[in-house]
């Protein structure tokens, strides 16, 4: 009986996902996507600017690598699904462009790219301000690991997508010229 009654929560909590994840929600736009909500804690305006470095030393990338490789394994499948093949840039995948059912819900939601551990999946090849914000999500799913994608989706329900503090930390990190530290060799 256990067990039924825990695939039953499995499903609902993945059909919603699923309900989230293609729902179209409002969103704002321009200068006032950056601007918190009243309401928003500190705590929670902190993570708006929160764009961990990238790792330093050869022991930092294999933890990175190992700590994020199930969200990476997810977005592998996703961009080898979409019929791209990778390229490597900055030591992360980048499926670009996709195409089939993977580029139909990005464009369906309005995303130009997203990002799962060190897999871009993009619409278009990302140009150097669109690769500065996909990486701002690798590093914080580096220090999320797993945890990334469910408090990603709990922080979507509850600010939305345009005042989403990892969105509006990576909209920060994506303005400013600097370059992450290229993966050693």
């Amino acid at each position: 009986m256990r067990l039924g009654r825990s695939r039953a929560v499995l499903g609902a909590l993945a059909g919603a996902g699923v309900v989230l994840l293609l729902r179209q929600r409002p969103t704002v736009r321009g200068a006032a996507a950056d601007v918190p909500p009243a309401w928003e804690p500190t705590s929670l305006r902190r993570l708006a600017t929160w764009v961990p470095p990238a790792p330093r030393t050869p022991g930092g990338w294999a933890a990175a690598y190992a700590w994020a490789a199930p969200l990476t394994a997810v977005g592998t499948g996703l961009g080898l699904a979409s019929g791209t093949l990778p390229h490597v840039e900055r030591g992360v995948l980048v499926f670009a462009p996709v195409r089939g059912l993977v580029g139909a819900v990005l464009r369906h939601r309005g995303f130009v790219a997203t990002t799962l551990g060190h897999a871009i999946i993009a619409i278009r090849v990302p140009d150097a301000e669109l690769l500065r914000h996909e990486l701002a999500h690798t590093r914080q799913s580096e220090r999320l690991g797993l945890f990334f994608a469910p408090v990603y989706l709990a922080l979507t329900a509850l600010y939305g997508y345009s005042r989403h503090p990892f969105e509006r930390a990576a909209r920060a990190a994506a303005r400013t010229a600097e370059t992450a530290p290229q993966q050693p060799a």
